[in-house]
């Protein structure tokens, strides 16, 4: 009788994961027909480099994405708050600043005790390739 009830249970919470794993997939379509055709032409150094698009991405999904969300839209967990970083229209320079020095008044956190300038540019390239129309990464 145990056996079975936890059988039953480890299906549901498989079932329950699998579900929510396609579920957290499908608004990354979404982001990838909003993209324009072309790059976005940048200020980054980086901007482009696959290897440092890649490690870009494993750092916005470690220090970014509470906030930001996983499309980098603003949409999290704890709500709309955040920049829509697919929007970012300041500026290279300026994404570096803000980055290294928060954004207090904005409850931003300042990360440039964690990151390097490295880490920074690698996160800008690969928020540039989600960037959308009005986008704007060039100083």
């Amino acid at each position: 009788m145990i056996s079975r009830l936890y059988t039953r249970w480890a299906l549901v919470c498989v079932a329950s994961l699998v579900m929510l794993a396609a579920l957290s997939l499908a608004p990354l379509k979404t982001v990838a027909q909003e993209k324009p055709a072309t790059p976005v032409p940048s200020s980054n150094p980086l901007s482009g480099n696959p290897e440092a698009i890649e490690q870009g991405h494993k750092l916005y999904f470690t220090y970014c994405v509470q906030c930001h969300g996983v499309n980098a839209d603003g949409r999290s967990r704890f709500g709309e708050y955040a920049k829509d970083l697919r929007q970012f229209s300041l500026g290279y320079s300026m994404f570096l600043g803000i980055v290294v020095a928060g954004r207090p008044q904005k409850k931003m956190p300042p990360w440039g005790e964690y990151l390097s300038p490295k880490d920074i540019q690698e996160i800008g390239a690969y928020l540039e390739t989600l960037a959308i129309d009005g986008a704007n990464w060039k100083d």
